[in-house]
């Protein structure tokens, strides 16, 4: 057997074996005080490629967190909706919340960890019951996106608040782009993934202000450069912070 050859064309899963090894060494090895991974606690000296070794997790992913935090949406969020969180996520703000408070996790399709499977454009919740809607990096998956925006606005509380990031593409894009009659093969050449219905501006705030929302914004990067590579955040991720 060509062992060499097998090390550097691994076959599919032996390469996401071979990952887990050399993350699980680099877990071990790589322990430090100099970043934290606000997702799994893990602390180590640097992230490798933005990721984490020990729960692979991305920049924007760790932003949630800290957006969290930074806005200080935790104490007072007694009913809380997610939207579309991917696994790590989850786990993360199942452990940064109150065990009273009520923590719902919403899909348009049946996921383990997900408990509501509704269309965000066709809520069937009660009105003003959320204290916080959190959407990440959802939006711009989504063709009627004012409709989802709206519901939203209904659902929450006044004085709810609504934490969104989108990918704002191309990097620091001013202006939102979409176009209805895009056929689908063209997503990924025009809005930088086969999967967005638009390329985020950093004018999409203002689709929410115009149904009634109040804005404050987060752009990482005006934090202290040690905060950013403390928590791997990165320099072109934003978050808007908006209230009933």
């Amino acid at each position: 057997m060509n062992y060499r050859k097998l090390i550097s064309n691994p076959k599919p899963y032996l390469q996401k074996l071979l990952s887990k090894i050399i993350n699980g060494l680099r877990v071990c090895f790589y322990k430090g005080n100099v970043v934290v991974c606000e997702i799994c606690g893990w602390q180590g000296q640097h992230f490798f490629k933005g990721k984490c070794p020990k729960c692979n997790s991305l920049p924007r992913t760790r932003l949630v967190p800290f957006a969290l935090k930074y806005f200080g949406l935790l104490s007072e969020a007694k009913k809380i909706l997610h939207v579309a969180p991917n696994l790590n996520e989850y786990h993360c703000l199942k452990s940064l919340i109150s065990k009273e408070a009520q923590y719902d996790r919403l899909n348009n399709r049946a996921v383990k960890h997900i408990n509501i499977v509704e269309d965000l454009t066709k809520l069937t919740l009660p009105n003003d019951h959320y204290d916080l809607v959190i959407a990440w990096h959802v939006l711009e998956h989504i063709p009627n996106d004012l409709k989802a925006i709206s519901n939203v606005y209904s659902i929450l509380k006044s004085g709810g608040r609504f934490l969104v990031s989108v990918p704002i593409y191309p990097i620091d894009n001013e202006t939102t782009f979409e176009d209805e009659t895009l056929p689908y093969y063209d997503y990924e050449k025009i809005h930088g993934h086969d999967d967005h219905c638009r390329s985020c501006g950093l004018d999409y705030f203002k689709r929410f202000e115009a149904i009634g929302f109040k804005t404050k914004t987060l752009k990482v990067k005006d934090l202290k450069l040690d905060l950013i590579n403390t928590y791997g955040l990165s320099n072109h991720h934003l978050v808007w912070c908006f209230t009933k």
